[in-house]
């Protein structure tokens, strides 16, 4: 289906120095062969939330320096044996204050390809308080954000039902809070398992609907609008639209007649630049600006290079907006092949 797997991987008999001493080698070399046969990107999540004390490698079962030896082991492991296609999850627990501290486990910026966290909305049970997403991430946020320059995944996020509007908190949280507060974040996994709580993403129907709204915005892959964010304030206090870009697909086509199209969704209507750009020869470009309705449009490829047959080989299609009060967009970009 084109998904990339993560593997969260939990050495529950084995101890955290036993690994870094070398004592389950035998092992690694087998796991190290089977992800390299496999050829394709794999995400590993090893010892997740190492920071709490819920695990038996974390907490009072093991240290920092363990911890970080054990992973650098693991990893220096894999990277011997000559697999390329691994890309490391270093995936602490969120910090509550002193509680779990994050930085002493961290391995090193060379020895990760992600920083990620876990963090939950436990709602009003058991004396907790209701916390919005922003709440539960932005102080550990911060820190790995100064710890690592490299991309940010939640790796599991819920919410309860018990003391709030769970659908509000995934609307606002996905839409609004990811977005503008957490804008290294690359990718986002919900907890979906009745557990401590019930966090699945169908506890109640607002639960789910509003899911599936998140999972239809453009921000996520979909084509559909997003709830939030869309509007900011202009002269006078006054509430004014946000022109936005939400997607840009290419139908694939067939050469020589080019029968494919452009669709781009927009947030307002506004004044758009599509782009046509051959990789070999950027200079010889096709563009094009029109005047879009807010939704959905779609441009056929044959009109924007005005009915002409393009040489075979990769192009790639720049699209950008700009409102009627002169906002501008960034540009999205995506690509096509003309086969010969």
């Amino acid at each position: 289906t084109g998904q990339t797997p993560m593997v969260t991987w939990e050495p529950y008999d084995q101890s955290i120095a036993q690994i870094a001493s070398g004592a389950y080698d035998s092992y690694l070399h087998q796991s190290a062969q089977i992800a390299k046969s496999w050829g394709r990107p794999l995400m590993i999540r090893f010892a997740h939330e190492m920071n709490g004390t819920w695990y038996p490698w974390a907490g009072p079962n093991s240290t920092p320096d363990a911890f970080v030896a054990a992973w650098r082991h693991v990893v220096s492991l894999f990277r011997a044996d000559g697999v390329t296609n691994v890309q490391w999850v270093w995936s602490p627990n969120v910090q509550e204050g002193s509680k779990y501290p994050i930085s002493p486990y961290f391995p090193g910026e060379e020895w990760i390809d992600y920083v990620a966290l876990d963090g939950y909305n436990w709602g009003t049970v058991d004396g907790e308080r209701w916390q919005s997403m922003q709440e539960v991430f932005a102080p550990s946020y911060a820190l790995v954000t100064q710890l690592s320059a490299k991309p940010v995944i939640i790796t599991e996020t819920s919410s309860s039902e018990t003391g709030g509007d769970k659908s509000a908190w995934i609307r606002k949280g996905f839409m609004t809070e990811i977005p503008q507060s957490f804008p290294r974040v690359s990718a986002v996994v919900w907890f979906n398992k009745a557990q401590e709580d019930d966090w699945r993403i169908d506890s109640s129907q607002a639960s789910l609907d509003a899911y599936r709204a998140v999972v239809d915005c453009s921000l996520y892959g979909g084509s559909g609008s997003c709830e939030s964010g869309t509007t900011t304030t202009g002269t006078g206090g006054k509430k004014r639209k946000k022109v936005a870009v939400r997607s840009l697909r290419v139908t694939e086509h067939v050469a020589p007649e080019v029968t494919g199209a452009v669709s781009y969704g927009l947030t307002d209507s506004a004044e758009v630049k599509i782009e046509i750009i051959p990789r070999k020869h950027p200079g010889r470009r096709f563009k094009v600006t029109r005047h879009s309705h807010r939704g959905h449009n779609r441009v056929p490829l044959r009109r924007l290079i005005r009915k002409r047959n393009l040489r075979a080989g990769s192009y790639r299609v720049v699209i950008a907006a700009r409102s009627d009060e002169g906002q501008r967009t960034r540009r999205h970009k995506d690509g096509f092949r003309v086969l010969g």
